[in-house]
């Protein structure tokens, strides 16, 4: 293994050590607070098996689609779009079911947190796709994982805040 590949494991590593870092000190400081009534918790559970299901499909989409199409990404980009597909459809079960945030949570706190992952990563994609890194000799690189996350955290912000929105007026309503 060359000096670039360790690098870019370290790399990645570090990004996912950081990610963790910053998830406990979420918890420590009571940013996230997990605690969930009875029926948020059935909701999750459904929630959950329709992503894993949509995990279990993607990814055997993609492992046929390389046996018909040949190689056409990344292992890691390819397996980057199967969790995204699943954590998306995860989320906006959650999201549509209120069983997304716990009952002590902030909204504004949660859609900040996905606005700046968002904003970071798509801008990550850009910036590579700007040096021409994302697709190499016909193939999507692990490059494109950021693009790849961005977009899964902005579909899941955007199907947040419209259901927030929704919900706002639904109460005023009444």
């Amino acid at each position: 293994m060359d000096h670039y590949h360790i690098g870019i494991a370290l790399g990645i590593s570090a990004g996912l050590l950081a990610g963790l870092l910053f998830v406990a000190l979420l918890f420590k400081k009571k940013i996230l607070d997990m605690h969930f009534d009875e029926r948020q918790e059935l909701a999750r559970g459904k929630a959950f098996q329709y992503g894993f299901l949509t995990l279990l499909a993607t990814t055997y989409a993609y492992g046929v689609s390389d046996i018909l199409f040949g190689r056409w990404c990344d292992v890691l980009a390819g397996v980057s779009i199967c969790l995204a597909a699943g954590l998306c459809v995860f989320a906006v079960t959650c999201i549509l079911k209120d069983a997304y945030l716990s009952l002590r949570e902030k909204p504004w706190v949660v859609m900040t947190m996905f606005a700046l992952l968002t904003l970071l990563n798509l801008g990550f994609g850009v910036m590579h796709g700007l040096h021409g890194e994302l697709v190499e000799d016909g193939v999507l690189t692990f490059r494109a994982v950021n693009p790849i996350i961005g977009t899964a955290t902005l579909v899941i912000l955007i199907v947040y805040i419209i259901n927030h929105l929704l919900r706002s007026r639904e109460e005023e309503a009444e």
